[in-house]
């Protein structure tokens, strides 16, 4: 008989390697998560970056760190795959600061689509003869197309946001050629008449594109996942890839129990523990991982219990967990504290 499993996979939900304190986790009120990580069978493994976590999850090879994202989303935000080598040239603020220039990202910039769009007009008139083409079909995902593969190795975005850039430039063959590319863009940007706009109302600069996520369309397995649950482009992506069935992240877990009628395999993604801690923001991780305690495990739980749900699986940075009705049973695995369970204890 056919049954109903769910795999959580949900970046930060630990801390991942940000928070290494026992002060991070004491006066959590997450019972039901404690008792899942306490009773269910644990498996670490090596810490890997979010977006190359959920690739490995359709299947793409784990040994890949850095998968090709651009070419994925690209299916997503413009509707097809891309047509010829593409990475993300995502629009950021670089802050100067002594001497480093710390990335800030594009959270701050609210980019509109005609910023966008005379921007990249004026990137195209510059680098035609390069075979370089910027598109903005998404205010905060842009994408360059080349008419050569290029010969580099990048850091995705979220990694190097509040990092001092320098140590994350592209590397490889062609990383110097890269590198002047990233100069000419950011004196073209800071001439432009956007920022000059920008600069006379006050707002951050967009005066750089963050490139990353190189490589070609994959062939993902299509028969991992009966229905991918998120509100995540990327997953989104994934899922469009991979010919799975795609749907908006669900406000509960009780909703999705109520939505997700069909049996077999299924992926929530839940991507806000991750997102507060990229934003050092430690108060709205506390309130983010009791929601996903009251709204989410509380429900799943009493499912695993009274066999509405075969099994409840639980991936986050560095580790995941794995619980049956059968382990739900073994009342001698005696809850323990998440300050413990964290530290090893």
């Amino acid at each position: 008989m056919q049954q109903r499993h769910i795999t959580l996979f949900i970046p930060g939900l630990l801390g991942a390697d940000v928070l290494r304190e026992r002060r991070y986790f004491e006066g959590l009120a997450v019972a039901q998560l404690e008792l899942m990580l306490s009773r269910a069978r644990r498996k670490r493994h090596q810490s890997q970056g979010s977006d190359a976590a959920l690739f490995n999850l359709f299947g793409y090879p784990a040994t890949q760190r850095h998968p090709p994202v651009a070419a994925v989303t690209h299916v997503v935000d413009q509707g097809c795959a891309p047509p010829r080598d593409c990475l993300r040239a995502d629009p950021v603020h670089l802050q100067p600061d002594r001497d480093r220039i710390v990335m800030l990202g594009n959270r701050p910039l609210a980019v509109t689509p005609a910023e966008a769009q005379q921007l990249a007009a004026e990137f195209n008139r510059l680098f035609a003869e390069d075979g370089l083409t910027l598109e903005t079909p998404v205010a905060e995902r842009w994408y360059l197309t080349c008419d050569h593969a290029p010969d580099i190795r990048t850091r995705p975005l979220q990694d190097v946001i509040g990092q001092d850039i320098h140590q994350h430039l592209p590397a490889g063959g062609a990383a110097m050629h890269w590198h002047k590319i990233l100069n000419e863009v950011q004196m073209l940007f800071y001439a432009s008449p956007v920022n000059q706009a920008r600069r006379q109302r006050g707002l951050p600069e967009i005066n750089s594109i963050w490139l990353w996520g190189e490589g070609e369309l994959p062939r993902l397995a299509t028969q991992t996942w009966q229905q991918v649950w998120s509100n995540d482009t990327l997953s989104a992506a994934l899922a469009q890839v991979s010919q799975t069935e795609r749907n908006t992240l669900p406000a509960s877990g009780e909703e999705w129990l109520e939505q997700a009628t069909a049996m077999g395999r299924h992926l929530v993604v839940i991507e806000a523990l991750a997102e507060a801690l990229q934003q050092q923001d430690l108060q709205r991780w506390r309130d983010m991982i009791e929601a996903v305690n009251d709204e989410w495990l509380r429900a799943l739980m009493a499912a695993l219990s009274s066999k509405r749900l075969a099994s409840i699986r639980l991936l986050s940075d560095n580790a995941e967990f794995e619980l049956d009705a059968k382990r739900l049973k073994h009342w001698w695995r005696r809850r323990r504290s998440l300050t413990k369970l964290q530290l090893g204890a």
